[in-house]
């Protein structure tokens, strides 16, 4: 049994020309951690941009040195937690890049894994830069085959086949950023909850389809209210989740405010149990799965 802790962030960020509050951003995670710690949560995650929000055309804010991840990998030993610290935006220098990073860091402060966001939204591709480095899995300490990847990402079938089907995940973890504007004008004339409808249907699909265990790590708006007041720039969705095979959500946010969700799951047991009803897996690995390997 694996306790997870799920935390719906509001993050401080740009409004009106000021800066991004980052200082008070890793305060607060902190606060999350420690908390989560009294807990006894093995594993905390936070949502993508949880340190500056999106930063288009605020270049001056790229953590060019990596130093964010840094401050996490020490947050991870002082608590002994493993930590998604969501993405944080760092520059390659090699590359002239600037990319979305996700990071597994496990308690010994160790990063585990470092994934670059692969599918862009749209309006990012004007400043980020793909990442090249493909899907990956690692084991961590608890035997789990784990996987990330990042927002628009779990859009794609194709990503949870790689990373659950081809690479062995049993947990994949994604940290986002998503808006209610995000269906655009045209989707939300035909319904204003369109982007809330698509998350809950994509997350509890993703965890069946693949027999695997998903959680969806979003941002919120304000701390106390489930709307963001006019001046903020987008409206958060929020719902956040932890899904599971045979169950669906076993825990989650059904609403945009910040708020920290926790779950005991059994991950090594419930995608074992799911493999031996679908026999999804080795379908899979024989061909008999549509654009799966072929069978030799």
């Amino acid at each position: 049994m694996v306790k997870i802790a799920v935390v719906q962030f509001h993050v401080r960020q740009t409004i009106n020309d000021e800066e991004a509050d980052v200082d008070a951003n890793i305060k607060k995670a902190e606060k999350y951690i420690s908390e989560a710690k009294d807990n006894m949560v093995d594993i905390i995650i936070f949502p993508e941009y949880f340190l500056t929000g999106p930063l288009a055309d605020k270049d001056h804010l790229v953590d060019w040195d990596h130093k964010y991840v840094q401050v996490f990998c020490e947050l991870a030993k002082k608590y002994s937690m493993d930590i998604v610290p969501g993405t944080i935006v760092e520059g390659d220098k090699t590359e002239d890049a600037v990319i979305n990073s996700a990071y597994y860091i496990d308690n010994s402060g160790k990063i585990l894994m470092d994934y670059q966001k692969i599918h862009l939204w749209h309006p990012e591709r004007k400043w980020l830069t793909r990442g090249s480095r493909g899907y990956q899995v690692v084991k961590n300490r608890f035997g789990i085959t784990l996987g990330i990847c990042v927002c628009w990402d779990i859009a794609f079938p194709e990503v949870f086949r790689e990373l659950a089907l081809t690479l062995g995940a049993q947990l994949i973890i994604a940290p986002t950023y998503w808006c209610y504007e995000d269906a655009g004008e045209v989707g939300l004339n035909h319904d204003g909850n369109s982007e809330v409808k698509l998350l809950n249907a994509l997350c509890v699909s993703r965890a069946y389809e693949n027999g695997i265990c998903m959680v969806l790590c979003n941002a919120a708006n304000d701390e106390n209210s489930d709307h963001c007041p006019e001046q903020e720039i987008e409206h958060l969705v929020g719902r956040s989740k932890i899904c599971v095979p045979f169950k669906g959500a076993v825990a989650e946010c059904d609403h945009s405010r910040e708020e920290m969700i926790m779950a005991d799951v059994d991950i090594l047991g419930i995608t074992k149990d799911a493999e031996s009803v679908y026999k999804i897996r080795k379908d899979w690995a024989e061909g008999n799965i549509h654009n799966g390997p072929q069978r030799r």
